[in-house]
């Protein structure tokens, strides 16, 4: 075959060995729980889309280790390995999802899954993700401090605690709808129990003032958060007691109304002293 014959088929043979190059596999969905909750369920998601190709296996792994696998060939296809901290539910877990059952907060961390496709041409799938995992506050926050009636100039005081969390709630304090300034707030550090778990607090300390009662009432309410798995709040509002005015100065007209007959007696008796 001369030379220009061989070019000739050049084309069709580079097509046949490497179309297969051509074709990549892809995600279709991966999903690590940003935030669980300790005690409760977290289930990982690890779709693709082989374009073709077959699967040799699925393997999991958090901080280097593998704890989970799927491999289609073997007998079981699924294996889970002993990871501190971690405990799967192989009956609610297959090639695209693994179930980790009652999540402790060992299993916070970074979770990776790796799909690679069978010989000849080993394509590999690797995507990342970390889960944090929280203890909820049980219960709402409590406020202390505070009274039902202020006078003008008196000095505001309370303090909102919310419940022991891993990791503290987020707590901030809001006057009459409106966030309070920094400058009115108390920072207390977080105190931590034997289990790891925090109390958090903070204060509210400023001088009643005209502007911060509507209506004569003054609205305070203190909420909770542990980004969007915890959010509660609680309320405290007083009324502002206003100060009591003398009687010679309410009704000024009818105080001068009852002077002046004093004045004209007065008078009349200057004059017939001096006539």
């Amino acid at each position: 075959m001369g030379t220009s014959a061989a070019f000739r088929y050049l084309p069709l043979f580079a097509f046949c060995c490497f179309a297969h190059e051509g074709v990549a596999m892809k995600w279709v969905r991966f999903s690590v729980p940003s935030w669980a909750s300790r005690g409760e369920d977290a289930v990982l998601t690890c779709q693709f889309d082989l374009e073709g190709e077959r699967l040799y296996s699925v393997k999991w792994y958090k901080a280097g280790r593998e704890f989970y696998r799927y491999v289609p060939g073997d007998w079981p296809p699924q294996q889970a390995f002993a990871h501190h901290g971690i405990t799967v539910d192989v009956s609610q877990s297959n090639h695209e999802t693994v179930t980790l059952r009652e999540v402790t907060l060992e299993a916070d961390g970074r979770y990776k899954c790796e799909v690679l496709t069978e010989a000849p041409l080993f394509r590999t799938l690797v995507k990342s993700a970390a889960m944090h995992v929280v203890e909820l506050p049980q219960g709402s926050p409590y406020v202390t401090g505070g009274e039902l009636e202020y006078n003008l100039g008196d000095i505001v005081n309370l303090t909102c605690t919310a419940p022991r969390s891993i990791p503290p709630a987020t707590l901030t304090w809001y006057i009459n709808d409106q966030e309070a300034p920094q400058d009115y707030l108390v920072q207390y550090p977080a105190t931590v129990d034997q289990s790891g778990r925090y109390e958090a607090q903070l204060g509210l300390q400023f001088r009643a003032e005209r502007w911060h009662f509507v209506d004569d009432r003054v609205t305070l309410r203190c909420t909770a958060s542990i980004h969007r798995l915890y959010e509660e709040e609680v309320h405290h509002s007083g009324v502002v007691v206003h100060p009591l005015v003398p009687a010679l100065f309410e009704d000024q007209t009818a105080g001068a109304a009852s002077i002046l007959p004093v004045r004209q007696v007065l008078v009349i008796l200057w004059l017939l002293l001096f006539s």
